[in-house]
């Protein structure tokens, strides 16, 4: 896909009625990434600025691009997450340079971006990414994914003016940080559904531009999977083509999210089992990426879906003082429940507009989207010919019933967004069940 192309496309007014803002003029995926790099930084008469990185990709990638700009060079922790005392760390770091910086150049990959764009945001600066690895969707999005006070929030934030990236850096990244792009890429299977019941059942507004963008990133992605066969994990032309398909497909879903405002296009039930599992006070912390995560939330959620699919549209009665009671949730969110309920009201995912119809509005719309959601065992397939993690074991998380039970419950709760999860949560299928 070309995604000068899609750039263009979006500049104009689009058929949904919107005017999408695009704060990335330019994304370039190629050999020698630095050079239009510095052409680019010349053409917009920045003088000073710095190359941000960490321990693990400053050996790999920052010293040289710092040395080839000319730039300093700042290293965070290679450990570091993106918490409002990292993002302070760095700030002190910046005060610190004997010249203000017109830019930052974020070096590094997706916890790393976080922390280089809410700091940008905070300083009112504007800033490029260099991804080192295509593992997560996040390098062009305008949302920061933070943990404040150990909870996760996706921070309305800022979108890098431009995007480089070279695939003799980011397609010799470690396997598992690429296999963690394609599962951030393929739980948009769930997220998409998500956002196309909400439509149905409440009439949320949605682009299919958009959509469709979201969708071709799947189907090119899965193409290249059943084309390159064995030799994808392999080192040779066919691993390198798969790795610059997936990142192809984070920096377009990215845009997505940048385009429509908040990220709708690109998180549903499957990214919020992901913050559910990562808030810090609820589960030790995990090994585990976020693509990882994401993937194997995507594949529970296919199961427990279709599962539903044929006994969701039963009447209920919407009873918010007991969906969103404190005594409900503080067992399982404690010290977190204040964030948790002021994330969740007002509730404004029109669960009480979809109790009053009776019968269910468009109750076979929502049947026909869940039926269009592919088998778990092709999702599955894909998944392992990919190197991805597919179960919980394998991420350091309970495989009991128990465990899912909770996640399945309380993972709604982590964003004031109507999926079909929440729903079920809202209709007490979760609990029955």
């Amino acid at each position: 896909m070309n995604i000068t192309e899609v750039l263009h496309q979006f500049r104009k007014p689009c058929r949904c009625g919107r005017q999408h803002t695009l704060v990335t003029d330019a994304v370039y995926i190629g050999e020698n990434a630095h050079t239009p790099l510095g052409e680019d930084i010349a053409r917009r008469g920045f003088c000073h600025g710095v190359v941000v990185a960490d321990e693990n990709t400053a050996p790999i990638a920052g010293e040289a691009l710092a040395a080839s700009l000319s730039l300093p060079l700042l290293i965070l922790p290679g450990s570091a997450h993106a918490t409002e005392i990292i993002c302070a760390d760095l700030l002190k770091m910046l005060a610190d340079l004997p010249h203000a910086p017109e830019f930052y150049i974020a070096c590094g990959s997706g916890s790393l971006h976080d922390i280089v764009r809410y700091t940008a945001c905070e300083n009112g600066i504007p800033f490029y990414s260099y991804p080192t690895a295509a593992s997560v969707d996040g390098f062009v999005s305008g949302i920061a994914a933070m943990t404040i006070r150990g909870t996760k929030v996706s921070y309305p934030s800022r979108s890098p003016i431009a995007l480089y990236a070279d695939p003799a850096v980011f397609a010799s990244a470690p396997a598992r940080l690429t296999a963690s792009g394609v599962g951030d890429l393929l739980g948009k299977y769930i997220c998409l559904a998500d956002w196309r019941i909400a439509k149905a059942l409440t009439g949320e507004e949605i682009c299919p531009a958009l959509m469709e963008l979201e969708y071709k990133v799947i189907d090119e992605l899965e193409a290249v999977i059943a084309s390159a066969g064995d030799a994808i994990l392999s080192d040779g032309p066919a691993h390198t083509e798969f790795v610059c398909r997936v990142m192809e497909g984070l920096v377009l879903s990215g845009l997505a999210i940048q385009l429509n405002g908040n990220s709708r296009p690109a998180s549903g039930a499957e990214h919020h089992l992901s913050h559910f599992w990562e808030m810090a006070r609820i589960n030790p912390d995990i090994p585990a990426l976020h693509g990882e995560q994401v993937g194997i939330a995507s594949l529970l959620m296919l199961d427990y879906y279709k599962k539903a699919a044929e006994f969701f549209d039963r009447p209920f009665a919407y009873k918010p003082e007991m969906l969103f009671a404190r005594e409900k949730l503080e067992p399982v969110y404690r010290e977190l429940t204040d964030d948790i309920l002021r994330e969740n009201m007002p509730d404004s995912c029109s669960l009480a507009k979809i109790a009053a119809q009776s019968p269910l509005d468009n109750a076979q719309a929502v049947r026909d989207i869940l039926a269009s959601l592919p088998a778990h065992e092709k999702l599955l397939a894909e998944m392992k010919a990919c190197g991805c993690k597919t179960t919980l074991g394998e991420i350091d998380l309970p495989e009991d019933d128990a465990f899912l039970y909770r996640s399945m419950r309380f993972a709604p709760y982590a964003r004031n967004r109507l999926t079909f999860l929440k729903y079920l949560e809202a209709q007490n299928f979760i609990h029955e069940t």
